[in-house]
């Protein structure tokens, strides 16, 4: 008996084979551009932080004589005030508001000092 091999790929294979490839690849390219659009927001997101911690480091170190106010990092801004319930605390209120990709984010960040005679 004679054995038949079959040689090479007919068109109808070839075909399917690059639909199915490139379908694949766009697949990975709208991932990629999501992963993008997440870090950026992620980072703007971890800057705002920065910020708000940084401010706390300046007040801590200030203490009595901190006082409320608002700055502007580019894109971010930054609004405090500072409240003094009793003579050996500093509270603090940060507003950090930055643009995300859904539109404007606003964070808040509470925290209370105690003032170091």
């Amino acid at each position: 008996m004679r054995a038949c091999f079959r040689i090479g790929h007919t068109l109808i294979e070839i075909v399917v084979a690059i639909f199915l490839f490139s379908l694949g690849g766009l697949a990975l390219v709208a991932t990629s551009a999501l992963i993008g659009s997440e870090l950026s927001a992620n980072a703007s997101r971890e800057r705002a932080g920065r910020i708000a911690a940084s401010r706390l480091e300046v007040l801590r170190a200030g203490c009595r004589r901190a006082s409320s106010g608002r700055e502007a990092f580019g894109r971010i801004e930054s609004a405090w005030s500072v409240g003094f319930p009793d003579s050996s605390h500093v509270s603090l209120l940060e507003s950090i508001t930055y643009p995300t990709q859904r539109g404007i984010r606003t964070d808040l960040y509470r925290a209370t000092v105690v003032c170091r005679p």
